[in-house]
């Protein structure tokens, strides 16, 4: 079964970790893959693999798209294409769409005219895609809630971190490197900035962590992410060190050195930090909305995204005890052996098989 799969929407995003993680998994189960990429953007680390990779000059959102792909899945003789974002091209052959979230059925994150495009768009692609495959079964009830697809055309498949970077284990000296490039001492908390505060509630963290303060207790706060957040009120005694946007590696590095990382999101999908940041043993206090109970399971601690007090209470014994410390570090590496990329690929070429054989049945239409 040949398997033509749409790298070019790998960005710096949840979707480009997905294409990046999702990718070489399959070529180690020795997927039979077509992987057509931007050549401007080409995913990292595609040149090492063993697999064929055909440049493709039209855009994302191109009508052109189903054009150029038509005439290559043929000349491919692909069998099925998988397409990680919801704007997939209209192709002959059975098409595998990855649907990671309905935020934008929930949330408004655009102006109104695009707002309605974007849903508009999720439509068409759930409505045409032979399968859907969903992050989470929170991603999955969703797709049943909103948008009315049948659950025998979806299959939940859960995310992996990158095990030879999101571990336990750090490099010799790993504090020093950490005071000497991001100036970070111990103790420190973790948080994860946003474009878009509304739906990450971030405003929530940050309360959580000054009522920590005021209870006297002495530790950094640290953000990474994007530096062009909404703005909104808040104290200045956290004096919130922001390191921008930081490479996996030395991301890994704070996971495994914070006492702490706080996801108070009001929606994920998925939530790949979570996991993440629990494959590197960091203790976790998540939200319980969307995906995040589901994908903690008990690795993580988990409030309502507006228990402020909750949250702080959970915090201020990570930074008290010692004990209290370890035991969610455990915790944390005990939930993350749970997900891997290559459990992932494994259930994904599942739907693939299951898609092709569907299809081999389906009765052709006579011609007259």
């Amino acid at each position: 079964m040949r398997v033509g799969f749409d790298a070019r929407w790998y960005n710096q995003s949840g979707v480009g970790s997905y294409i990046a993680g999702l990718l070489p998994a399959l070529v180690r189960a020795d997927c039979e893959l077509v992987v057509y990429a931007d050549p401007r953007n080409p995913v990292p680390g595609l040149e090492r693999l063993s697999v064929q990779t055909v440049p493709v000059s039209s855009g994302k959102y191109s009508s052109l798209a189903t054009l150029e792909f038509r005439h290559r899945g043929e000349r491919d003789k692909l069998d099925l294409f998988h397409c990680p974002f919801y704007a997939a091209p209209l192709l002959r052959c059975p098409v595998v769409v990855t649907i990671h979230d309905l935020i934008p059925f929930l949330f408004p994150i655009y102006f109104w005219p695009k707002q309605k495009m974007v849903q508009a768009g999720y439509r068409a692609a759930t409505k045409r895609a032979a399968h859907l495959i969903a992050d989470s079964q929170c991603t999955a009830t969703d797709l049943q809630r909103i948008l009315g697809v049948t659950p025998d055309r979806i299959s939940t498949v859960h995310l992996g971190a990158d095990r030879d970077i999101f571990h336990p284990s750090g490099v010799e000296n790993e504090e020093m490197l950490l005071r000497e490039r991001y100036h970070i001492r111990k103790p420190f908390v973790l948080v994860s900035s946003a474009r878009n505060w509304r739906t990450k509630n971030v405003a929530s963290a940050l309360l959580a962590l000054e009522i920590v303060r005021k209870e006297g207790i002495t530790f950094q706060t640290v953000m990474y992410g994007s530096t062009q957040s909404e703005k909104f009120e808040i104290g200045t005694s956290l004096n919130v060190h922001h390191v921008g946007y930081i490479d996996a590696g030395d991301l890994a590095a704070l996971f495994r050195h914070a006492h702490a990382f706080l996801m108070p999101s009001l929606y994920e999908g998925f939530g790949l930090p979570l996991v993440e940041a629990m494959s590197c043993g960091c203790p976790v206090i998540a939200s319980n909305r969307g995906s995040l109970p589901e994908i903690a399971g008990g690795g993580a601690q988990c409030f309502d995204p507006f228990d402020i007090k909750g949250i702080a209470k959970a915090l201020c014994a990570l930074l008290r005890s010692p004990e209290e410390l370890q035991q969610k570090r455990s915790a944390a590496l005990s939930r993350a052996a749970d997900f891997s990329w290559d459990k992932a690929a494994q259930e994904t070429i599942s739907v693939y098989h299951h898609v092709n054989r569907y299809n081999q049945r389906k009765p052709t239409r006579s011609r007259r």
